[in-house]
Parts: structure tokens; C-alpha cells; sequence
């Protein structure tokens, strides 16, 4: 007969058969053959009784625990759901688990892997950009929960110019990723964000190509939006450590054809200065840069 264990003996042995990948069943005898349980037989931790045997009744636990992880992602991930449908959804959560079990004590954690398994996944096949999808949510997600940085008004970017132009003091807000995403993403988000069908929603934008996304944090609201080339070299610049004024007006006429006039790239220079307060994505650089996320 089971030896029965210690209080943390029970409470190792009940996780394991609850979150084992292939049901309580094969968690027991996976558990037997390692030698931490001296049978297949359960009742000395749950007795059974006249409706249900010792593993259905612990199976009722698994499945909980299987749906509030199903459901946790589903809240994490809720225009991957509306482009999926429920039921591949749920089984794309089932691949997802038994490839990348919880291991985190924070439930916030589930789903950061799930863009990348996306990439080779079969779905991936049948519904293209979907692990771009992915990636576009988790971004959202990561800059909700990323550090406060106080913006820099117009004025306030002006003004450090003015006084230290050679100066790298600028930097952008923690709560800021820098993504590259199939260019069909954007407008696929906007349809099914709408509340359109899946049927519509997938013949969105095109394919194949890429485009410069930017999300971020203003306030408690998320926000992201598509980038021109020049924007993104100068806000490359600004979450790897750092720009002046001075540096960020060189990248800007590098990104301009040889013959633009000065005054076309003033006024573009300007316009970015006047975007970038707006939105307040800027401040003054510290040691803690955002993270940059490259999803090329």
C-alpha cells in the first residue's frame, strides 16, 4: 500500500497529477514508473466513492485548471480569438500548454512564448501573419504593465536643444516597443477589432511584406500605430541609449533623398517633434532603456 507522504508530499503529488499534460491517468503512471508513486493507484490521496473513482474526481481539478489557463489567454489574446474562432483557439492553447507548461507564479507571464511557438505552428500556415497577431497583443499587454516615465513637452525637447544640442539626453519611454510586423496586421487588427467576420477580416491588407509598428503606453491607454522609414531609424536611436536633437536631425537627413531642401526637412523634423510630444513617448534618457522588440 502507498506509503501516504508528509503535507508537502501531497500538496507536489496533487499538482503534478493536475497539471499533468495527458490527464490525471497518465500522470499517475508516468509518476509510478519515476518512482514517486508506488502504484497507479490513488484513493490514498482521494478516496473514491460511489459516483467517481479516484482520478475523475482529480480529473474535475485538472480541467479547471486547464480552463482558467485556456481562459487567462483568451483575455491576454482577444483579437487572436476573434481570428481564430473559439474551438482552434482552445486547441492552439491545448499545443501551447503542453509545449510551454505555467511555470511563472504570476499569470501575467502565460503567454509571452506563445507569439514565437506561433511562427512554426500549423495555424500559422493556415491563417498567415497570425504569430505577427500575436506579437502585436503581447506588445500591448507589455506596455501596460511597463514602468512610468515622465514625457517631455514640446517645449521641454525644445528647450534641452536649445541649451545642450550635442547632448544624447533624449530617450524613449519605457512603455514603448518597436515591433516589425507583416504589413497585412494593422488593417487585419482594425477589421476584427471591428467586430467584423473572420471570413472578412482575412482579406485585409497585403501580405508578404513588413511594416515599422510602434505601441505604447500614454496615461492608462494603449495605443499603436504604423511608422515611415525616418521615424524609426530616429526611434531605434532613442530606445538603444539614447539621441540628441543634433543626432536625431542627422538620421533624418540620411533617411531624405541627397537634394531634399532644408526646409522640407524642418518641417519634417518639426512634425515628428510635435507626433512624438503628442503621443508623449518622450523623455530624458536613464540607465533603464525600454525594451525593443524586433519581430522581423
Amino acid at each position: 500500500m502507498q506509503r501516504f507522504p508528509d503535507l508537502r508530499g501531497v500538496e507536489e503529488l496533487l499538482w503534478k497529477l493536475i497539471t499533468a499534460p495527458e490527464g490525471v491517468v497518465r500522470g499517475a503512471a508516468e509518476l509510478h514508473r519515476e518512482g514517486a508513486l508506488e502504484s497507479e493507484d490513488l484513493s490514498f490521496l482521494v478516496p473514491p466513492n460511489d459516483r467517481l473513482g479516484s482520478a475523475e474526481q482529480l480529473d474535475i481539478y485538472a480541467d479547471m485548471y486547464f480552463h482558467r489557463l485556456r481562459d487567462c489567454l483568451a483575455e491576454d489574446f482577444p483579437v487572436l480569438v476573434a481570428r481564430l474562432g473559439s474551438a482552434r483557439f482552445h486547441n492552439l492553447v491545448t499545443d501551447y500548454l503542453l509545449a510551454h507548461p505555467s511555470t511563472h507564479f504570476s499569470l501575467r507571464e502565460l503567454g509571452r512564448a506563445l507569439p514565437g511557438f506561433l511562427d512554426s505552428h500549423a495555424l500559422e500556415r493556415e491563417f498567415p501573419a497570425l504569430a505577427d497577431l500575436a506579437r502585436l497583443e503581447w506588445a500591448r499587454i507589455d506596455v501596460f504593465d511597463d514602468a512610468d516615465a515622465p514625457p517631455l513637452s514640446r517645449e521641454a525637447v525644445l528647450e534641452l536643444g536649445a541649451s545642450e544640442p550635442e547632448r544624447s539626453g533624449l530617450g524613449l519611454i519605457p512603455a514603448a516597443r518597436l515591433l516589425r510586423l507583416d504589413a497585412s496586421v494593422l488593417p487585419l487588427w482594425k477589421r476584427l477589432d471591428a467586430g467584423e467576420s473572420e471570413e472578412a477580416a482575412s482579406a485585409a491588407g497585403p501580405r508578404g511584406e513588413t511594416s515599422a509598428v510602434r505601441v505604447w503606453r500614454k496615461g492608462f491607454a494603449i495605443y499603436h500605430r504604423s511608422m515611415q522609414p525616418d521615424e524609426e531609424r530616429c526611434l531605434e536611436a532613442l530606445a538603444s541609449g539614447g539621441a540628441s536633437l543634433a543626432e536625431l536631425g542627422e538620421l533624418l537627413a540620411g533617411a531624405e533623398p541627397p537634394d531634399a531642401a532644408e526646409t522640407q526637412l524642418a518641417r519634417r523634423f518639426v512634425a515628428l517633434l510635435d507626433l512624438w510630444s503628442q503621443d508623449e513617448i518622450l523623455t530624458l534618457r536613464t540607465d533603464r532603456n525600454p525594451r525593443h522588440a524586433d519581430a522581423g
